[in-house]
């Protein structure tokens, strides 16, 4: 998580507030192993376009996964902060606490970790907390991923770095971060 919020502690004492700003988001750390020359040659080209435009890769969804998501889609227009509701889940569908998901809106993914169990209604919909806080404000019927989520971001490294020989040699490593 790459947090802009902070925490205001009086020089005098008195209580901590913590100030939550709009804009925090996800990271995600990668070394790649080994890779074969063909492999080295596709991550390379791809990890250099991914450092002006944006690269896209798979978050991992711990535990048992998601199972059937149905058609999750944002359940109405105008919504902010860190509650969202969704509907076109399967009837009584279980979500977990932990659970990522991205959220497609405006040609871009938006990455969100769910907070607190919930259960969708017998229609599937349901009002889940979320973090970070939504930091745009997405469209109704914008597209969820909960069963395969995504990260979208920028492709930040030691670009010097991401030869295709040193690719075979020792692998590659790069962070990708979520651009808003």
């Amino acid at each position: 998580m790459v947090d802009y919020g902070g925490d205001l502690t009086p020089y005098l004492g008195g209580p901590v507030q913590r100030i939550e700003r709009l804009g925090s988001r996800f990271a995600l750390a990668v070394e790649l192993p080994k890779l074969d020359q063909e492999e080295a040659r596709v991550w390379v080209s791809r990890l250099l376009q991914a450092k002006r435009s944006s690269g896209v890769l798979g978050w991992p969804q711990l535990g048992n996964g998601v199972g059937d998501e149905g058609a999750p889609r944002v359940n109405g227009a105008g919504q902010g902060g860190t509650v969202l509701s969704l509907d076109g889940l399967p009837p009584n569908k279980a979500i977990k606490e932990g659970w990522f998901f991205s959220l497609n809106a405006g040609g871009r993914r938006y990455l969100h970790m769910i907070t607190a169990d919930a259960v969708a209604s017998n229609l599937g919909a349901v009002t889940v907390t979320i973090e970070p806080m939504l930091r745009i404000v997405p469209p109704d019927n914008a597209v969820i991923e909960l069963a395969a989520p995504k990260i979208e971001g920028l492709v930040q490294g030691n670009e010097g770095a991401w030869e295709p020989d040193l690719a075979e040699e020792v692998g590659l490593s790069f962070t990708l971060v979520e651009r808003e």
